[in-house]
């Protein structure tokens, strides 16, 4: 599955977080560490989902706004809320945690490196960008990983 597709899933409540699953509770250098990992193209792991009826999923946030089934993100909620929260400039609706581990991932064009703003280094200087449009919308086509 593509990353895009998970991150519509979580959207569209089609992806949701079980309520007993813990808060995110990821570091800033663990998203750094994984937004680097995705852009060399290493293995990030699976995601294990749990598919059951929408309607009596017990979820964190404001549950499944669907009717059907849901499927219940039982392995891969700190990637995926990574991944969600930096590409999309917010958290999901699951998210307990600290938001600040999601903000100010900037990329370095000439070292290919990921660091959260620092202004004394990044201000005015066009080598580091940041925000889903301008590093990471170089994902391939093989599996969504980001592009070398």
């Amino acid at each position: 599955m593509q990353i895009s597709q998970i991150l519509h899933k979580i959207d569209s409540g089609d992806i949701a977080l079980p309520e007993f699953q813990r808060g995110y509770v990821w570091t800033r250098d663990q998203v750094r560490a994984f937004f680097q990992s995705l852009y060399r193209g290493y293995p990030i792991g699976g995601f294990l989902t749990w598919s059951t009826k929408a309607e009596s999923a017990s979820t964190r946030g404001s549950g499944p706004e669907k009717d059907g089934t849901v499927q219940l993100l039982l392995d891969g909620q700190q990637r995926v809320t990574t991944l969600y929260g930096v590409t999309q400039g917010r958290s999901p609706r699951f998210f307990e945690g600290n938001q600040a581990a999601l903000t100010g991932l900037h990329f370095n064009l000439e070292t290919e490196t990921f660091e959260f703003y620092a202004p004394a280094k990044m201000r005015d200087n066009p080598l580091w960008t940041s925000g889903y449009p301008d590093h990471t919308a170089r994902m391939s086509s093989r599996g969504g990983h980001l592009a070398r």
